[in-house]
């Protein structure tokens, strides 16, 4: 390309003055009207600036004087795409780039259509091709977006490293930052990722909803509201907005807020799906299953993919399905294109309504797969993987730093409010536990709060504290970490009370610190038969902290893991830390309750005997269970099973688990 005039068309072209490499063009065309790197580059331009019918002859002209000329079929790519007609255009880009494999434009136009016909891997391959030959940022951007697409998050952050060294803080990888985040489930990536692209897009939704949805994931849902509530309070609303900002006020445990804004949601829109699913988790939370099943079917009908709306159905009707809403939870199961979380999360319903007809069969292999699935979250995301050598590091670290020869003091036990520690398993009880000790008229019910285990990691993080192992902590950390213990009963609409229960159960890991930040605390721990409490576990969508509960095997070992500890925690605080088995305590609970609230230094309050008739809200799986008097009639609900489980109590036994206490037998 010599001629001066056309070298200046071209540069005008590639900046994107099609108007003046429009009119260079035709200026060359009449001096010289067989110029055929003119013709083709004026067509290429003004099907650019839409004028595609003008644009044909000339590139057709060029492309018949010469048929193997890449960069005539590359303008041809550009006019097919122009008309509508992808799949010609991707193959004209590829017969340019099979002439001349050394050009990146030609790679760079390959991977740009195959991305546009969503066939991401041959999008990637031919960007990377194309980025061998000469970097680009543009091309850098694209390929981290198709890498984005593959899952591979590693790739594609490579690539938007590389695309940032020319385009530091450029909005769009931004924004795809902020989605590997959120894939990856790296919550303190998603929030460095989402405030950067918030502060430079100020006004877009986007990074905001990633904002809050980063805060939300790490438990902090009163402050995913507070950056959340901008969107929901434009005008005119918007029923996305004000549904979305309710969920995160259910959980912050705002249930008036919450309800509200799903009300609000639905005047707006009758069918929101999002809307209706919300409110019918909020009317489970407070008991109203009617009520909830209305609304879980209302979101089904709205929109029939919504998993979500077939787990709240689940828990409002005792999992009793129609046989179209089990053959339509199955089929979102299935759906490859569909998100794994939300496919599990159908599978985990559909597993329960078969369940509840009694197909044994058929409600095993819908939770393994449900499981299968959540599991497979670990091949891109380390968090969601379970290694059982870190989880036996963890333990042998914290025994490491809380001694034996301090088992604290009962000095302060006046001080109020005092909070009361149910620990123990998932499923093992602490539900059941919390309701009937929280109907005292003394007491009343944290939930879960997630404070404790939150400190414990920073506390073994800090140089000094093998040395505070063996006495009190310094009255400075214990005072910190109090207050913000403490701050969570404000966070979290903890109504006011002497004492303050908190069932977290992974706050079997902090019993030795909880001894020495609230020596005025009671702790409880239940225990319940290891077989019941690992396969209730496999059959519950717990969230991603809890990574064993995807596998059998590994469910037997943190059960024995947490049997360790615990054992250790007893041996140090005799009667200081307070136990009930699951199956006494049902079997046996006017005794046991009781008991356990002398334990916890309180008078007799008759109401913790019918706990179950309580106005309260219960935000976990174990909503409906708790509405009723204790019954022994489950507490072999595994026998139906035994076939499946024999893998389970091989794997417990053979860590010293006793298959019917949960104790260590070694």
């Amino acid at each position: 390309m010599t001629n001066p005039m056309l070298e200046q068309a071209t540069a005008a072209r590639l900046n994107g003055d099609e108007q003046t490499a429009i009119r260079l063009c035709r200026e060359i065309l009449v001096q010289n009207p067989d110029n055929a790197d003119a013709a083709s580059l004026l067509g290429v331009s003004l099907a650019e600036t839409g004028d595609v019918k003008a644009a044909r002859p000339f590139i057709i002209r060029a492309l018949e004087t010469a048929p193997q000329n890449w960069r005539f079929l590359l303008n041809y790519s550009v006019l097919l795409e122009s008309e509508g007609d992808l799949g010609a255009a991707r193959s004209e880009a590829e017969s340019a780039a099979a002439i001349a494999p050394d050009r990146f434009e030609c790679w760079g136009r390959v991977g740009d259509l195959a991305g546009k016909a969503e066939d991401y891997k041959s999008a990637a391959d031919a960007l990377d091709k194309a980025l061998k030959i000469q970097p680009h940022p543009v091309l850098s951007l694209r390929l981290a977006g198709a890498a984005y697409e593959l899952g591979d998050y590693d790739r594609a952050t490579l690539a938007l490293d590389e695309f940032e060294k020319a385009a530091p803080g450029h909005p769009q990888a931004l924004k795809l930052r902020t989605h590997i985040a959120r894939q990856k489930n790296d919550w303190d990536e998603l929030i460095t990722a989402a405030k950067a692209s918030l502060a430079a897009s100020p006004n877009e939704e986007a990074p905001r909803m990633a904002l809050a949805f980063a805060y939300s994931q790490q438990g902090y849902a009163l402050k995913a509201a507070e950056i959340y509530r901008p969107l929901a309070e434009q005008e005119p609303p918007k029923a996305i907005h004000l549904a979305t900002l309710g969920k995160y006020l259910l959980g912050a445990r705002d249930l008036d807020g919450g309800a509200d804004l799903y009300r609000r949601a639905l005047e707006l829109e009758p069918n929101n799906t999002l809307a209706a699913a919300g409110y019918s988790r909020h009317l489970n939370f407070t008991g109203d299953f009617e009520n909830a099943i209305k609304y879980a079917r209302l979101a089904i009908a709205a929109d029939p993919n919504n998993a979500e709306a077939f787990a709240e159905l689940a828990l409002a009707s005792g999992s009793k399905f129609t046989d179209e809403e089990i053959a339509q939870a199955k089929k979102i199961g299935a759906n490859d294109l569909s998100g794994v979380k939300h496919r599990a999360i159908a599978l985990f319903a559909c597993g329960d309504a078969l369940h509840q007809r009694k197909d044994r069969d058929g409600a095993f292999e819908a939770w393994t797969e449900a499981n299968r699935l959540k599991r497979s979250l670990g091949e891109t995301d380390a968090a969601a993987r379970y290694v059982a050598a870190d989880i036996e590091r963890y333990v042998d670290q914290i025994i490491s730093a809380f001694p034996q020869d301090y088992a604290g003091n009962d000095s302060e036990r006046a001080r109020r409010p005092a909070p009361i520690f149910i620990v123990g398993m998932p499923r093992s009880g602490t539900t059941l536990l919390d309701s009937a000790i929280s109907a005292h008229k003394d007491v009343s019910s944290g939930g879960e709060l997630p404070y404790m285990v939150f400190a414990l990691n920073e506390y073994l993080k800090l140089p000094g504290r093998q040395a505070w192992g063996h006495g009190p902590l310094p009255y400075d950390l214990a005072q910190a970490f109090r207050q913000k213990y403490q701050d969570q009963y404000r966070s979290y609409n903890v109504a006011e009370a002497p004492f303050v229960t908190d069932k977290q159960p992974s706050n079997f890991y902090a019993v030795g610190l909880i001894r020495r930040v609230f020596p005025e605390a009671r702790i409880i721990y239940i225990r319940r038969n290891p077989v019941e409490v690992c396969f209730s576990m496999y059959r519950r969508n717990f969230s991603n902290s809890w990574q064993a509960s995807t596998s059998l095997e590994d469910l037997a070992h943190y059960y024995a893991q947490q049997a360790r500890i615990m054992d250790y925690w007893r041996d140090m605080l005799g009667d200081n830390l307070g136990f009930v088995q699951y199956e006494d305590f049902v079997r046996n609970f006017d005794a046991e309750i009781r008991r356990l609230i002398a334990f916890c230094g309180l008078d007799w309050d008759p109401a913790c005997l019918e706990y179950y008739k309580q106005d309260r809200t219960v935000i976990t799986f174990s909503a409906a269970q708790v509405r009723k008097p204790p019954s022994p009639e489950h507490l072999n609900s595994t026998s139906p099973y035994d076939a499946y489980l024999a893998p389970l109590r091989d794997a417990l036994a053979n860590r010293g688990v006793d298959l019917e206490t949960g104790a260590l037998t070694d």
